[in-house]
């Protein structure tokens, strides 16, 4: 569920909801409710959270969903290997 994932991008983040509300203009206990799902928020509300967050809510096709999987895979196991091939690089053996 969308509003699962934003509390735990916000959470992972250090940001508190009091300080994630003031970014977007909502009062604590209204991203308290949409975080627990006691209420239902508007999309423009959705879309302004995770832009603050540094995320994009996108609209994708069922049939393009794998691909799109497997591209955001195939990403960060070319970063994680650039980082490792990085991390070598400074290490003091002759």
């Amino acid at each position: 569920k969308i509003t699962t994932e934003l509390k735990q991008i916000r959470a992972d983040s250090g940001l508190s909801q009091s300080a994630l509300g003031e970014r977007v203009g909502l009062p604590q206990n209204h991203i308290s409710k949409i975080e627990s799902g006691k209420t239902d928020p508007r999309l423009s509300s959705l879309i302004e959270i995770a832009r603050s967050l540094g995320y994009e809510l996108m609209l994708v096709p069922r049939n393009k969903l794998e691909l799109i999987e497997l591209t955001l895979q195939g990403k960060e196991s070319s970063q994680r290997a650039r980082w490792q091939l990085d991390d070598s690089e400074d290490s003091d053996e002759i």
